[in-house]
C-alpha cells in the first residue's frame, strides 16, 4: 500500500518560514489564475469558431497547441530555470499569462490567437513545479502534504469559478471579455506574489544528472503512461464539454455557465475524496476512479437530450473527474521521491500530453461521428487505460 504522503519533496532548508501560511495561498491564487487561461477557451470555443470562420475541431487547437507545448517543453525549462529565484520566476510567468490574454483579445486572425496561446504555454510548467516544491517547503514538514494539495486545489478552484467565469462574461459581453476575465486573475495573482511573497533564493540545486536518473526507472514510466491514459480519456469529452451541452444537451449560454460552474463545485469535493482515498490504497483508488468516470459518460450518452438527467449526469462528471489530476500527480511523484519538483514538471507535461490528445481524439470524434459520439470516445480511452493500469498492477506482483 502506497500512501500520497510519498510524493512529499524534500522539505529542508525551509524556503520561507514555517509559520508563513499566506504562502500556500497565493499560490494557489497563481495556479487559479493558470487554470483561467488554460481551460477558460473550452467554454467559448463555439464562439471563437464562429468568429474566426473555422470549424469547431480545428478551434480545439487552441486547447491542444497549448498542451502539446507544455508536454514537450516542460521538463526541459524547469530543469534550466531551477536556479533562478522562486518569486521572480513565479511573478514573471504570471506577468506573460497577462500579456498573453490581452494580446488574444486583440488577436486579428485565428494564426494570432493561437500564438498568443503557445506563448505563456512555454512557462507553464515553471510555475506548476515550482508551486508545488515551495509549498512543501514552506512549511513543517507534517504539513506537507496538506500543503501541495492546498496548491493544488488551484485546478478545482480554477473550474469552479474560472472556467464558468469566462463562460459567463462571453454570454454577456462576447468572447474577448473572456480573455480580459483570465489577465484580471493573473493580474491579481502577480501582485499578491510581488507584495505578499518574500524573495526565495535557491540555496542549493540538484545536478541536472541526480533528476534526469528518474526516468531510468521503469516505474516512473508506468506511471508516465497511466497518467497521459487516464487525462487522454478524461480530456476527449471534457476539452468539447460547451459544444456538448449546447448542441446535444440543447442548453444556452447561461444554462452552460451554471452547468459549469456546478461541475467544477463537484470537482472541489470529489478532489478531497480522492486525496482521502489515496491516503488509504492508491490502486483501489484508480479503480473506483476509473470505474466511475466510465460509468457517468454512459449515463451522459443515454440521458443528453433530457434536460435534468443530463444536468444532474454533468454535476456526477465533475465530481468524479477533477479528481484524476490529482491522481496522475500522485502516481508519478510517489515513483521518483528523490527528485520532486523535476517529477512534478514530468506530471505537468505527461498531463497536458493527455490534454493535447484527448482535444486532437475529441476533434477527431466530432469530425467522424458528431459531437454526440464524445462520451463514447472518452469511454473507449478510459478502457484502454484501465487494461494499461491492470497490466502494470500484475507485472508489479509478479
Amino acid at each position: 500500500m502506497e500512501r500520497i504522503e510519498d510524493l512529499n519533496i524534500d522539505k529542508k532548508p525551509y524556503l520561507v518560514s514555517p509559520h508563513n501560511r499566506s504562502v500556500v495561498y497565493i499560490l494557489a491564487l497563481g495556479v487559479f489564475g493558470i487554470i483561467t487561461t488554460e481551460f477558460g477557451v473550452i467554454g467559448i470555443l463555439p464562439e471563437l469558431a464562429a468568429r474566426f470562420h473555422i470549424s469547431i475541431a480545428q478551434a480545439g487547437w487552441l486547447l491542444t497547441a497549448f498542451a502539446l507545448t507544455i508536454a514537450v517543453s516542460g521538463p526541459f525549462i524547469t530543469l534550466a530555470v531551477s536556479h533562478i529565484n522562486r518569486k521572480a520566476a513565479l511573478s514573471v510567468v504570471l506577468g506573460i499569462f497577462i500579456l498573453s490574454n490581452l494580446f488574444s483579445m486583440i488577436a486579428p486572425s485565428f494564426g494570432w490567437l493561437l500564438a498568443a496561446r503557445i506563448l505563456p504555454a512555454f512557462f507553464h510548467p515553471i510555475f506548476f513545479s515550482v508551486a508545488m516544491g515551495t509549498a512543501a517547503q514552506s512549511v513543517e514538514p507534517a504539513k506537507a502534504p496538506k500543503a501541495v494539495a492546498i496548491v493544488f486545489s488551484g485546478i478545482s478552484v480554477g473550474t469552479v469559478l474560472g472556467v464558468p467565469l469566462t463562460v459567463f462574461f462571453a454570454d454577456l459581453f462576447d468572447w474577448r471579455a473572456a480573455f480580459a476575465v483570465s489577465a484580471v486573475i493573473n493580474l491579481i495573482a502577480v501582485l499578491a506574489l510581488l507584495f505578499l511573497l518574500p524573495s526565495m533564493p535557491v540555496t542549493e540545486r540538484p545536478s541536472f544528472g541526480s533528476q534526469l536518473c528518474i526516468l531510468k526507472k521503469k516505474k516512473t514510466w508506468w506511471s508516465i503512461i497511466t497518467t497521459i491514459l487516464i487525462i487522454t480519456g478524461m480530456t476527449v469529452s471534457y476539452g468539447y464539454m460547451a459544444d456538448y451541452l449546447k448542441n446535444v444537451a440543447l442548453m444556452n449560454g447561461k444554462m452552460i455557465s451554471i452547468a459549469m460552474l456546478l461541475f467544477g463545485g463537484a470537482g472541489v469535493f470529489g478532489n478531497l475524496l480522492i486525496g482521502h482515498l489515496l491516503s488509504r490504497n492508491k490502486g483501489q483508488t484508480v479503480w473506483l476512479f476509473f470505474v466511475g468516470l466510465i460509468v457517468v459518460q454512459a449515463i451522459l450518452f443515454v440521458v443528453a437530450k433530457q434536460f435534468y438527467p443530463a444536468f444532474a449526469s454533468v454535476v456526477i462528471w465533475g465530481f468524479i473527474h477533477t479528481g484524476g489530476f490529482l491522481l496522475g500527480q500522485t502516481l508519478i511523484t510517489s515513483s521518483a521521491p528523490e527528485a520532486p519538483e523535476f517529477a512534478s514538471s514530468i506530471f505537468v507535461s505527461a498531463g497536458n500530453t493527455g490534454f493535447a490528445a484527448g482535444s486532437f481524439a475529441g476533434g477527431a470524434a466530432i469530425n467522424a461521428f458528431g459531437v454526440q459520439a464524445l462520451p463514447l470516445a472518452s469511454i473507449a480511452v478510459l478502457l484502454a487505460a484501465a487494461l494499461w493500469f491492470l497490466v502494470q498492477q500484475r507485472l508489479s506482483k509478479n
